[in-house]
C-alpha cells in the first residue's frame, strides 16, 4: 500500500474532519490559559455542546490490531474510562490505512479514540509508515463548560505518552430567534476583544456568517486563505426552529453548520 504526501494529507482530512494538520502548539502560558478558559467556557449561556479534539504523530511502526487496541484502551483509562466502551479495528483499502477505534457514549459526554496507521511513500519513493493518535470528546449541554479543562487534560496525557498534541476547542450555544445585525456585531466585537484578536477574514452566505481572527496571545494557529488564524466565531440561523446557533472555536470551527 502506498500514496504520495498530497494524498496522505487528504486521507487524514477525511479521517478526522479536516482538523489540525497545520496546527502548531507550544507550551501554554498563564495569560493564554486564563483568556481561553474564560472566553471558551465561563462566559457562555445557553450552551448546547462543547467538543475537544486532540491529534498527534506517534511514530513509524507497523502496529498490529492488538497493539492499537492496547493503546486506545490505555488512553481511555487515562481519561477515566474503564468499561462500557466498544473497540473496532478495520482496514481502509482506499486510504491505505488500518484504524482501531474505541467509542464510549454516555449521557454527559461521548468519547472517540483512534489509532491510525498510514502506509505511504517517503521522498525517496520508499514505503513509509506513519502512526497517529486522535481523541474527540463531545461534552453535552452545560457540561461543555469543562472544555478547556479537558483540553489541558488531553495535552497532559499526550505529553505523558511522549507526544506533542495539537488541540481544538469548539463550543456551540444558541439564541431564540434570528439575531439582528447589531447583536451579531456585538458578539463578534466582544469575542475578538476578549481573545485580543484582530479580524482576518469574513465569509457570509445564506444564513451563515463566519469570522476568522488572529491573536498573538494564543500559540496555536492554522491557515485560512494563506493567513494565520486561531480564533473563530460563526453564526447560523435555522428558520424552521427559529434559532440562531453561535459557534466559537480556538483555533477554528471544524464542524459543519
Amino acid at each position: 500500500m502506498n500514496m504520495n504526501r498530497k494524498t496522505k494529507i487528504y486521507v487524514l482530512v477525511l479521517i478526522w474532519a479536516a482538523i489540525l494538520l497545520q496546527l502548531f502548539i507550544n507550551s501554554s502560558i498563564d495569560r493564554e490559559k486564563k483568556m481561553v478558559e474564560q472566553v471558551m467556557s465561563e462566559d457562555i449561556s445557553n450552551l448546547t455542546e462543547g467538543t475537544v479534539k486532540a491529534y498527534a504523530y506517534y511514530g513509524s511502526e507497523a502496529l498490529t490490531d492488538a497493539v492499537r487496541e492496547s493503546m486506545v484502551q490505555k488512553l481511555a483509562k487515562e481519561l477515566g474510562i474503564t468499561s462500557g466502551y466498544g473497540v473496532i479495528s478495520k482496514i481502509d483499502e482506499t486510504a491505505n490505512s488500518e484504524i482501531t477505534t474505541l467509542s464510549k457514549y454516555g449521557e454527559q459526554a461521548d468519547t472517540v479514540i483512534k489509532v491510525i496507521t498510514l502506509h505511504t511513500k517517503d521522498k525517496y519513493d520508499q514505503e513509509s509508515i506513519e502512526d497517529y493518535v486522535m481523541v474527540e470528546i463531545n461534552l453535552k449541554g452545560s457540561n461543555g463548560t469543562a472544555a478547556y479543562t479537558y483540553k489541558k487534560k488531553l495535552a497532559d496525557i499526550y505529553e505523558k505518552l511522549g507526544m506533542n498534541a495539537n488541540t481544538n476547542i469548539y463550543l456551540l450555544s444558541q439564541e431564540k430567534g434570528k439575531l439582528l445585525d447589531e447583536e451579531i456585531n456585538d458578539y463578534i466585537n466582544r469575542f475578538l476583544e476578549e481573545t485580543n484578536a484582530t479580524e482576518i477574514d469574513r465569509t457570509e452566505f445564506d444564513n451563515v456568517i463566519c469570522i476568522y481572527g488572529y491573536s498573538r496571545d494564543i500559540d496555536e494557529f492554522v491557515y485560512q486563505n494563506n493567513k494565520r488564524v486561531n480564533v473563530n466565531i460563526a453564526f447560523s440561523y435555522d428558520g424552521k426552529e427559529d434559532i440562531t446557533y453561535i459557534h466559537r472555536a480556538v483555533p477554528f470551527v471544524d464542524k459543519s453548520f
